[in-house]
């Protein structure tokens, strides 16, 4: 491993679709615990507990005592990885890694990226047999996805934050569609500029921002899953220029769309008809 990436193990990782244990004990690593869908509980030191449904993370620490499982004692998706090491120090230092003394769980707001790189995380971390330097970053990536989750503030006004909502979960399940954001601004009557102040508000970009990520993670999914060229893929993600897609693409996952099927397909394509 690169010196740069140095100070940074992996206990475990594990995956769960179908888990109903309830965990109670102070954790000897740090670690991302992870509901994907289900009812989940969480308590720290006996305090108050919170619940929550859905996509929901919290990190796990040796400073407390944790109680965690479902409310119901229903099967819930439980997904965690947990790490220490000298670099751990300058997360906590740096504040990557934090804990709301208040309520430790974070709402996910893009539960399908985040499941799918905690997943290939865990993956490296039980099938390889020395830890690539990608596992640190795409840790890294992870927490600060938590991180940006707990700083958004939700300032939208309250007879905006209904229809800001839907329209944000549109987006994601269908970004390939030709966006006219100047329409949707319209639905609200409000003025085009007016309308990217309170989209930024509500998800942290602005909605071109926001759909551009959003064509990116569907063509990274469809990259590991699909044996369509990156041109294709740009055309099915709603890219119509195919220089332009693989320079976005490059400049958010730093490889080029076939470097990251190469890196992360998996044996998940498709087989050829």
């Amino acid at each position: 491993m690169l010196a740069y990436f140095s100070g940074l193990h992996f206990s475990l990782g594990g995956v769960s679709p179908r888990h109903m244990e309830t965990h109670k004990h102070r954790p000897i690593y740090y670690g991302i615990q992870y509901n994907h869908s289900g009812k989940v509980y969480v308590r720290k030191d006996n305090g108050v507990r919170f619940e929550g449904e859905g996509a929901y993370a919290f990190i796990s620490h040796p400073e407390a005592f944790f109680e965690y499982g479902s409310p119901d004692n229903t099967p819930r998706s439980h997904n965690f990885v947990c790490f220490c090491g000298e670099r751990v120090k300058s997360y906590i230092e740096g504040g990557l890694l934090c804990s709301n003394p208040e309520n430790p769980l974070i709402k996910v707001e893009n539960p399908i990226q985040f499941h799918k790189t905690l997943l290939e995380l865990i993956y490296i971390i039980n099938n390889s047999p020395t830890l690539p330097e990608r596992a640190v970053l795409m840790l890294e990536e992870l927490l600060l996805s938590l991180h940006e989750h707990r700083e958004v503030k939700q300032t939208v006004p309250v007879y905006y934050s209904l229809f800001f909502q839907d329209l944000i979960e549109d987006i994601k399940k269908k970004p390939q569609l030709s966006w006219n954001f100047e329409s949707e601004a319209e639905k609200i009557n409000v003025t085009a500029t007016h309308f990217r102040r309170l989209f930024k508000t509500a998800c942290g970009m602005s909605p071109q921002q926001f759909l551009i990520q959003a064509r990116l993670r569907m063509a990274a999914d469809l990259l590991i899953h699909k044996r369509e060229t990156a041109g294709r893929i740009a055309e099915a993600v709603g890219i119509d220029n195919e220089f332009y897609f693989s320079k976005l693409f490059k400049s958010k996952y730093n490889v080029t769309p076939m470097q990251y099927r190469k890196e992360f397909s998996f044996g998940n394509m498709d087989k050829e008809e």
